[in-house]
């Protein structure tokens, strides 16, 4: 077999995520839509109209990252049949959750549907702290509970936390107590002030860049137990590079920096497309032009994908890599192509020809074979990977083929080359 179909287009939604419902029986201090108890879902989407909107999607990629959340998407009474009909299409369909309404029958209800994993919210390895970030008592009790029935299932899940100055000194435990868990990945949040957020104590930048040199120590810790990303600060990358700019875990996406409106996209409960969920700048509504439509068409959205970034951004050569966070440029200064405030670097340290990644280390790379044949169980392990990352996987173990003189391969060879990746890829079982 010679490949995996031809290249995608150059900008196509590679993660989508679908905030359902405002509804949720929390009342987190961060909340980016604002979501409570209060809301009654009025005005929500309706099932029949999710349907067709996932199809729409699917127009443009079959098989992308979707995230289906919320505030509490186990609060839709039709959150089963919107997991099975999205897995149906192809996407590879993972939930957002606060995990206090997950237990074993919901977890086992999930994974029959096609759900490849859950991502559930941890803020503070203090119960106490924890719960008053949540806004209830008993929170942290019933994420952890969640967490248990998740594992029994035996359905794959990552542990996410939003960093504050609240919790930071938390940052070098959260990883220990995640990979006992069970969790395959452990997703570090920095703040975008927006919606409730906005009257968080966030971190100064200063303190930002002690904090991504921390995880970067603990993602060298912790390779091969579990994956440590930093969301919402594409200056990670930089923080990586600077360290070793041949570091397996310096990724990008295709274009480089923030995927905010290139490959990553929001809808959110009443049907407003933004490039992220963290932007509350709506660029059309599914209810009046088809998701397809907009992604191609907005004007907004083609100057994420063509126009240059100010400020430091700009002038950094780091542009490619980083790019800075859109949202919080956005939040901060009402400019989304403004330059990130959370970053503490100086353009011009280094030679901007050094700094752009190969293709074979961006989500998004062509999953084409370069040339060595793969048998058809080997395409059928590949197929198991993401879609965003499955080029990478593919020329990584074409990669060690060619290293070994090997010229055709097999699943045995991707089996025993799956211990050297793992912790490198969220939502992986095994």
């Amino acid at each position: 077999m010679t490949g995996a179909g031809p290249s995608p287009p150059r900008f196509i939604p590679l993660t989508l995520s679908w905030n359902l419902t405002r509804r949720c029986n929390l009342a987190c201090a961060h909340c980016y839509i604002d979501a409570s108890g209060h809301e009654k879902g009025e005005n929500e989407l309706t099932t029949g109209e999710c349907l067709e909107t996932l199809k729409q999607v699917a127009r443009l990629n079959p098989e992308a990252f979707l995230i289906l959340t919320g505030g509490e998407p186990l609060l839709r009474r039709d959150i089963f049949e919107l997991v099975r009909a999205a897995s149906g299409l192809g996407f590879w369909t993972v939930l957002g959750s606060h995990g206090g309404l997950m237990d074993r029958s919901a977890a086992r209800e999930l994974a029959r549907a096609g759900l490849r994993g859950v991502g559930v919210s941890l803020d503070s390895l203090d119960p106490a702290k924890h719960d008053a970030f949540r806004g209830i008592p008993k929170a942290w009790e019933h994420t952890v509970a969640a967490l248990d029935a998740l594992r029994e299932e035996r359905l794959p899940f990552l542990i996410e936390t939003t960093i504050t100055k609240m919790n930071r000194a938390e940052i070098p435990a959260l990883p220990e107590f995640a990979a006992a868990q069970g969790a395959t990945a452990l997703n570090v949040f920095f703040l975008v002030p927006t919606g409730r957020g906005a009257k968080v104590n966030d971190l100064t930048p200063a303190e930002y860049e002690e904090s991504l040199g921390l995880l970067a120590d603990l993602q060298e810790r912790f390779a091969g137990r579990l994956l440590i990303n930093a969301k919402c600060a594409p200056h990670y990358r930089r923080v990586l590079w600077e360290r070793n700019p041949q570091s397996e875990f310096v990724r990008t996406f295709r274009g480089g920096g923030c995927p905010a409106g290139t490959y990553y996209a929001r809808i959110g409960p009443t049907g407003d497309v933004t490039p992220c969920p963290y932007m509350p700048l709506a660029v059309g509504n599914v209810r009046s032009a088809p998701f397809d439509e907009i992604w191609e068409r907005s004007e907004i959205m083609a100057q994420f994908r063509t126009e240059r970034r100010g400020g430091r951004c700009g002038a950094c050569e780091f542009d490619e890599l980083c790019g800075g966070c859109r949202c919080r440029a956005y939040a901060m200064t009402g400019d989304y192509l403004a330059e990130d405030p959370s970053c503490v670097y100086q353009p011009g340290k280094y030679d901007r020809q050094r700094t752009p990644l190969p293709p074979e280390r961006t989500y998004g790379a062509t999953a084409e074979s370069s040339g060595i044949a793969w048998t058809p169980e080997a395409e059928a392990r590949l197929s198991q990977v993401p879609f965003f990352a499955r080029g990478m996987v593919r020329q990584a173990v074409e990669s060690a083929a060619r290293a070994r003189n090997v010229q055709m391969v097999t699943a045995d060879l991707m089996a025993e080359l799956r211990s050297t990746m793992a912790g490198r890829l969220p939502f992986r079982k095994g």
